[in-house]
């Protein structure tokens, strides 16, 4: 990935932390490179954790709104001005007509204008990853003037791994060893998110990830992405 001015990143994710988890260190190096980054958030993931239905409770009220400070926090670290929350029921992407998600990609796409776009890739255990990787691809039909030209995928550290088969398969990496201190500074505004190690989502997780990453081509930490469409 070749970062300039000129550059516009859209990182479309079902859920606030996906950013963090995905590509944090990849759009704070795209930042440093004055690019113009905007991040679209699908869905609000918090509502698995409570029984279907029974989204009322002054608890759940509380959990969204903690999740949405945290992500504008941690989006404040990273450097991100532009970002767009949605209010789809986590884990459940799947009750809802795949064309009102597409729709909202196109919108979002017509106004921003990507050069680049990062999302998730199928192979997930988490439905919401996996449709948000086919609304995307709907939304980005190459007949549409506002798709980008470069489209990739990114991995979400346990949802990817716990993935019976198939793996993500990644072919770009992205050198984060300078951006690894604001990513792990990032992710740390997500408490409700943090496990101990030796589960995935805790901090030294992340980072066995990304060293593990990097050793793939040489370097200390990387970041994955598998590249989709690429017009040259």
């Amino acid at each position: 990935m070749d970062f300039n001015s000129k550059t516009r990143l859209l990182i479309i994710a079902a859920h606030p932390d996906d950013e963090v988890l995905g590509c944090g260190g990849t759009i704070v190096k795209a930042l440093k490179y004055k690019a113009q980054v905007e991040v679209v958030f699908l869905g609000e993931g918090i509502s698995a954790r409570f029984p279907v239905g029974q989204y009322d409770s002054p608890e759940f009220k509380k959990l969204t709104q903690q999740r949405r400070k945290e992500a504008q926090q941690a989006l404040r670290i990273l450097g991100v001005k532009n970002v767009h929350f949605g209010k789809r029921l986590c884990v459940q992407f799947d009750t809802y007509p795949i064309l009102s998600i597409v729709k909202d990609i196109e919108e979002r796409m017509k106004s921003f204008r990507p050069t680049m776009l990062l999302t998730h890739n199928p192979s997930e255990v988490n439905i919401d990853h996996r449709i948000t990787y086919e609304a995307v691809e709907a939304a980005c039909r190459p007949t549409n003037p506002w798709v980008p030209r470069a489209i990739y995928t990114f991995e979400i550290i346990c949802s990817g791994n716990w993935k019976f088969d198939p793996f993500f398969k990644p072919n770009v990496f992205v050198d984060i060893e300078k951006y690894w201190p604001k990513k792990a500074m990032a992710w740390r505004c997500y408490k409700g998110e943090q496990r101990p190690f030796p589960h995935f989502r805790s901090e030294k997780g992340l980072e066995t990830l990304a060293i593990f990453r990097g050793l793939t081509v040489g370097i200390s930490k990387a970041e994955a992405f598998r590249l989709v469409r690429r017009i040259v």
